[in-house]
């Protein structure tokens, strides 16, 4: 049930969108509205506070309250297409009071600080409680060694191109492995080694035998939710590649951008295995916290000189570290406790969606489709029989307004190409699974019938 104040805060809603009431321009005062709507002038005040609350309107003391400009209405059609494509979440779908409070904190508290402390690598009280924060994941470091950027691909495109401590010059992927980082490689013209990887996770013998035999710099892996695959190593795999990194000298890049939203406690990193010597831990909250574009990466004492050096002539091209509201709203989001309620909150969801994908891929049994990963994060990968051309599937749903992705985008080696497509489910919701998925069935039924 709504209270009057709810009531009246609406209708003006309606009012200001139908420009009854001119942006940038004064509201009629307490008392007009008092009785216009009929009701009490205490009642008119909860209203406008519930609009500042909303940025709709602001006070000027000893003037009135004003129309924000450029209000935008909320009211557009949403879009009609269901994307499995994307890995991104819908920021609209977010608990944004908790945002606000957050936000709200964090320009009072920071009020004083300016640009040049986000510099170095971070804001230096948020580097000092993300060790604890860390710990809890089992990754156990000093503030020194963190450092607070804009994501992932940063750091990945300094260290590609850093000189390390070991002298080798060669990197190796996973094929398949993130789309982006792959791209950037090849243009960069860098030289690269890849190994298999597929729902067992890689050969530990071929790794051995990759690292004595070949100069390699490091090793860039996503050991568990791997994007494409869905799938995560052993804490067996987890360990051996430790052992082997360290026995050959070989840096590892560990890129663990879904660490927060696991529903596996017993899953360690390879970090946590290593010797704090070649090991480099990744970590994205854009999963998490989309409207904020934060990452966080652990440099090991060797490097950290170099790194901050390559961070330094980064400043000409581009920017590496967040901006200071990101990285202040994130330290509230920690401090405050409500970090761990957000992740609560997804994990939940991300379990619900991926038990319906789960059921629903079932069908897919009498196309001879397998499906692998998925298991409570994001992405399925789903291998495709000789007589299915992705490339047609693909175009077919697009046409019935179904996004996948295809998967020989996410292979660096076409030769280790196993065809499949690539479903998300994080910006679809449970009736859109159900929906897309029965498009999908259907076209696969047209396929199927068109081949035998």
């Amino acid at each position: 049930m709504s209270y009057t104040y709810e009531l009246v805060a609406d209708e003006l809603i309606k009012d200001i969108e139908n420009k009854v009431y001119a942006a940038g321009k004064k509201l009629p005062s307490v008392r007009e509205l008092s009785k216009i709507y009929n009701c009490s002038n205490n009642t008119i005040v909860k209203a406008f506070d519930s609009l500042k609350n909303k940025h709709i309107i602001y006070s000027i003391p000893q003037s009135g309250f004003y129309i924000v400009e450029n209000h935008i209405s909320n009211n557009h059609k949403m879009s009609d297409i269901i994307n499995f494509s994307t890995g991104n979440l819908i920021i609209g779908n977010m608990n944004t009071p908790d945002l606000k409070h957050c936000l709200d904190r964090a320009v009072d508290i920071y009020t004083n600080n300016s640009l040049i402390n986000t510099s170095g690598g971070g804001v230096e009280s948020l580097k000092n409680v993300l060790p604890n924060y860390l710990s809890n994941f089992q990754i156990f470091t000093s503030s020194h060694n963190i450092f607070i950027n804009l994501g992932i691909q940063q750091v990945l495109s300094i260290i590609s191109k850093m000189d390390f401590p070991n002298g080798k010059i060669k990197i190796l992927i996973e094929d398949p492995t993130y789309r982006f980082f792959s791209e950037f490689l090849r243009y960069s013209n860098l030289e690269v080694i890849t190994i298999k990887r597929d729902e067992k996770g890689i050969d530990l013998k071929i790794l051995e035998q990759i690292f004595k035999n070949n100069s390699i710099k490091f090793f860039y892996t996503v050991p568990r939710n791997h994007n494409p695959l869905g799938t995560s190593y052993s804490t067996k795999q987890n360990k051996e590649i430790a052992k082997l990194a360290i026995k050959h000298d070989v840096f590892i890049v560990e890129d663990d951008y879904f660490g927060d939203l696991s529903t596996d406690t017993k899953y360690d990193p390879i970090f946590s295995f290593g010797d704090r010597k070649h090991f480099i831990y990744l970590k994205s909250f854009s999963k998490i916290l989309p409207w904020i574009r934060l990452g966080l990466s652990i440099m090991p004492d060797c490097l950290l000189e170099s790194f901050k050096y390559q961070i330094e002539l980064s400043y000409y091209t581009s920017y590496f570290t967040a901006s200071l509201i990101s990285q202040a709203t994130f330290e509230i989001y920690i401090r405050s406790g409500i970090l761990f309620k957000h992740t609560a909150s997804m994990k939940k969801e991300i379990k619900e969606k991926s038990i319906l994908l789960q059921q629903n891929l079932k069908r897919l049994k009498r196309f001879d489709i397998k499906p692998i990963g998925g298991k409570n994060c994001f992405y399925f990968y789903l291998l495709l029989p000789d007589y299915i051309d992705e490339k047609k599937l693909v175009e077919a749903l697009k046409n019935r307004k179904v996004l996948v992705s295809p998967g020989d985008r996410y292979y660096y080696d076409k030769e280790n190409y196993k065809k499949g497509i690539r479903l998300s489910i994080a910006c679809v919701s449970t009736q859109e699974i159900k929906k897309g998925m029965d498009i999908i069935v259907e076209e696969l039924d047209k396929l199927y019938n068109y081949s035998f």
